[in-house]
């Protein structure tokens, strides 16, 4: 083969694999509300006028953030009157659904509107109004994603696998992340599970932020809500507070993307005892 054709020819090939590379380095679609996608933090007291709160609080909280996520998820957060921690994981605090997004009005359901003003900067005037409260005009801080990740979107929590060690060696694949069937299997193989896990209860979705938040969504509508890093294929996160997340799970995790799915395992370590081992969780898009 002549030294041109050849080079030709490698040319080619190299086209080829990088082609092949960027196919497979990106799986998935880009999120819908990518482009939309951001956290919005009020200054100042701002009033929370939310229709999940409780029937015994008579009075509305005060509004802490709300998430916008890519992919069109949307959560409140507020402190009610009294308390000294905010409300992430129940319902009735946190109010959570799909939004859409035309122009600078947000439509959120179940809570209201959002719209922007023409402000180009990270600290822009929001006129907020509630389906069951007064319209109010914030000033407030807007954070966006600083780079792209196949991570950033919503995820539906397809299987779980789970291993364990000790007394007994076992592992077991779940559909979805029922915690009634994964703690009877532990029980069954001789580990310590709570027994009281109601049938049902488990993981619905994840969803990771480029304002690096982590959202899990159970399938009682309550939610957790934290931080995490992401470096290469190692995940660090942490909640927002000490009642969230699984005592028995370690704050790292690794990710791999395979076959338009991304797994996220996580190791188990159960303090004072012998068990150990891991949680997997098959995650697919959330289109």
């Amino acid at each position: 083969m002549k030294p041109q054709t050849q080079t030709t020819a490698l040319l080619l090939l190299l086209a080829v694999l990088l082609s092949c590379t960027k196919e497979e380095a990106n799986q998935f679609d880009t999120p819908e509300f990518a482009q939309y996608a951001c956290q919005i933090i009020p200054k100042g007291e701002v009033q929370a006028a939310s229709p999940r709160r409780p029937s015994s609080v008579s009075q509305p909280g005060s509004l802490l953030g709300i998430e916008l996520t890519e992919s069109g998820l949307y959560v409140l957060t507020q402190l009610l009157p009294g308390e000294d921690k905010p409300q992430y994981t129940s319902g009735r605090y946190s109010v959570k659904g799909n939004y859409s997004a035309t122009g600078r009005l947000y439509t959120l359901s179940g809570y209201g509107t959002l719209e922007f003003d023409e402000g180009g900067t990270s600290e822009v005037s929001v006129s907020v109004k509630p389906v069951d409260g007064p319209a109010q005009t914030i000033l407030a801080t807007i954070r966006k994603a600083t780079q792209s990740s196949q991570m950033y979107r919503s995820w539906n929590v397809d299987k779980t696998r789970v291993t364990v060690k000790g007394w007994t060696t076992a592992s077991a694949d779940f559909e979805g992340c029922n915690f009634h069937e994964i703690a009877e299997f532990l029980i069954r193989n001789s580990h310590k599970a709570p027994g009281d896990v109601p049938e049902g209860y488990g993981l619905r979705s994840v969803t990771f932020t480029g304002t690096h938040s982590v959202i899990f969504i159970y399938t009682d509508d309550t939610l957790d809500m934290g931080e995490f890093s992401l470096s290469g294929d190692s995940i660090s996160y942490r909640w927002n507070n000490d009642t969230m997340g699984f005592t028995f799970l370690t704050d790292e995790a690794k990710v791999e993307f395979l076959d338009g799915k991304c797994l996220l395992r996580v190791d188990a370590d159960i303090q004072h005892s012998t068990t150990s081992g891991s949680v997997t969780f098959v995650l697919s898009p959330i289109e």
